[in-house]
């Protein structure tokens, strides 16, 4: 997801994929995003809520997650 996206998509579901931690395409809902500065320069953080567990919240790099699409035919 790239930051212009962030804020069309707060409080949506979203996909998340990590292959490290065997997650692929599960679903979530973008919470909130963090701005943040590092050594190497700025970079943004995604916050997102399970769906079944609403206590459940993961920091998630912005690369790893992407829009669900609505398909309608």
């Amino acid at each position: 997801m790239r930051p212009e996206q962030i804020k069309a998509n707060l409080n949506r579901p979203v996909r998340f994929t990590n292959p490290k931690l065997y997650i692929e395409n599960a679903e979530y809902i973008l919470t909130g995003a963090v701005f943040r500065k590092g050594k190497d320069g700025y970079f943004y953080q995604a916050e997102l809520t399970d769906r079944k567990c609403k206590n459940s919240v993961m920091i998630v790099s912005l690369e790893e997650i992407e829009e669900v699409r609505n398909e309608t035919n």
